[in-house]
């Protein structure tokens, strides 16, 4: 053995061996993560069982529990919050886009006044909110609508979407734009035809999250819906957990399909929020 490939080995084992240890660490935190998943999808199985017996493996596997989400009115639910939620994100991006770019443009102090206003109001407890709109919504005659439960859950996304699509767009090059103009766009064509493609990672990076926003509210659906053929897809579950005669079964069941479509959304959206976000930190 030569006297470099002996001076190496020690700092080479040193290498491998935390390589191997920063790998055990981050197979583990993989468990954890991946646990909850695992655990839904084998309680949904178990028909027979509750919370505090569920089995590591299913000894006698049975669907009723999926057949009992179906039923009882799950695909409704699911229904009303791909409505609800697609409907949040496309109401976002119609306010949030034209108010990033125009934030975006204006030189002025009311810029940072706005700014601090959009992150006041991401830090109102939800609680306030719904009782808010409860009572807005019910003058209005949108309790119990979809146009109700979109207004609100797009307020979380709204805010988000503008501080996220004014950061990218403070890195636009501003050439650009001016020469657009120079060629007779107005404000509209410019928004339509230069920053709307040029920030698109930006702008599905917003949509993702504000669809997550909504996908994930349980407290908006509680407070203003009162019929069950507008459930969410949480008030739904929720309701299954305080029902007296529901499955366990049937609780994972809900829960683990409710987790697809937002699986979907993330992974086919991936590569683009992953830009979206390097770009808005800055990087």
């Amino acid at each position: 053995m030569s006297t470099t490939q002996q001076l190496e080995s020690p700092a080479l084992r040193r290498s491998r061996s935390r390589g191997w240890r920063w790998t055990a660490v981050t197979v583990a935190i993989l468990v954890v993560y991946l646990f909850p998943i695992y655990w839904m999808l084998t309680a949904s199985f178990q028909p027979r069982v509750s919370s505090a017996n569920v089995h590591w493996l299913p000894s006698h596997p049975g669907l009723q529990g999926y057949t009992a989400l179906f039923s009882n009115g799950g695909l409704t639910s699911l229904q009303v919050s791909i409505i609800v939620s697609f409907g949040s994100v496309i109401l976002t991006l119609l306010v949030a886009v034209p108010a990033a770019h125009a934030l975006s443009r204006l030189r002025s102090r009311a810029v940072g006044f706005a700014l601090i206003l959009l992150l006041l109001a991401q830090m109102i407890p939800s609680i306030v909110l719904a009782d808010s709109f409860y009572a807005m919504f019910n003058n209005w005659g949108v309790l119990n609508t979809y146009i109700g439960l979109i207004l609100a859950d797009a307020t979380a996304g709204v805010p988000f979407a503008v501080i996220l699509l004014r950061s990218f767009l403070l890195r636009l090059d501003t050439d650009v734009i001016e020469a657009a103009t120079l060629d007779g766009a107005g404000p509209v064509g410019v928004l339509v035809r230069i920053v709307i493609p040029l920030a698109r990672n930006a702008i599905i990076t917003a949509a993702v999250f504000t669809f997550l926003f909504s996908w994930g509210d349980l407290l908006f659906g509680l407070t203003l819906v009162t019929k069950d053929q507008l459930y969410p897809v949480t008030v739904f579950i929720y309701a299954l957990t305080q029902s007296q005669v529901s499955s366990w079964a049937s609780v994972m069941a809900a829960s683990l399909i409710a987790s697809l479509p937002a699986l979907v959304v993330i992974l086919g959206a991936q590569r683009f929020v992953k830009a979206g976000i390097a770009v808005g930190g800055g990087r």
